[in-house]
């Protein structure tokens, strides 16, 4: 028996379910991270936001290098 096809409607009602699931998924990991921040006693350093900001992105550069040095490159 043949699926009838989602309607516009049904499709725009995932998007937001998707959209809802997606910043509850952000802000689950941005907890997390926070409390690991904490574990490693950043919230006691008095260094600015900048600077900090400036430190994660040193780091996320660094883990996203590494992870596509080990992603072959599609020939």
């Amino acid at each position: 028996m043949a699926r009838k096809p989602k309607s516009v409607v049904d499709i725009d009602k995932e998007i937001e379910a998707l959209k809802a699931q997606r910043v509850a998924a952000l802000e689950g990991r941005a907890d997390q991270i926070g409390k690991i921040a904490a574990k490693a006693d950043l919230t006691t350093l008095e260094i600015t936001d900048a600077e900090l900001l400036k430190e994660f992105q040193a780091i996320a550069d660094r883990f996203r290098r590494k992870a596509s040095a080990s992603t072959p490159a599609n020939t």
